[in-house]
């Protein structure tokens, strides 16, 4: 009998444990695309940040989904780039540098974070996919 009983809590902390794995999806980081975006000193121009989740759910594969809708959008130079709870940030057009773009959302262990730029060039400068440069000056005509 008292093996019989032994045998049952047995089983039932088994199934208890093994359900205690397969509980919420927890979400364990974010990614936050364009990483860098570079813009003209003019107001009014926009890029759509996106942000992805990495969700962790016990001994299941970990999975993404898209959660640009789902966390706190920050800018922290609102003066130079302002963003709006759907990731659509714009620029002023009154300052120029370089404005960090933070995507953030409580998770499995606290606040979750996850960071992009917002680059607006100085006056005068060239604006590439890869950064802000100095126009090239042409010598030509010099002998």
């Amino acid at each position: 009998m008292s093996v019989r009983r032994y045998l049952q809590g047995s089983l039932l902390l088994v199934l208890a444990l093994s359900l205690t794995d397969c509980n919420s999806p927890e979400l364990v980081s974010i990614a936050v695309t364009p990483t860098a975006q570079y813009f003209t000193l003019s107001p009014g121009l926009t890029v759509q940040y996106s942000a992805i989740g990495t969700f962790d759910q016990g001994n299941h594969p970990k999975t993404t989904q898209d959660i640009t809708d789902e966390v706190t959008w920050k800018s922290n130079t609102p003066g130079m780039v302002t963003i709006n709870a759907t990731g659509l940030a714009t620029t002023t057009g009154q300052q120029y540098g370089s404005s960090i773009i933070t995507a953030s959302m409580n998770g499995f262990t606290g606040l979750i974070q996850a960071t992009a730029t917002a680059n607006v060039c100085a006056p005068g400068e060239v604006v590439s996919s890869s950064g802000c440069s100095a126009p090239s000056s042409s010598l030509s005509g010099a002998k």
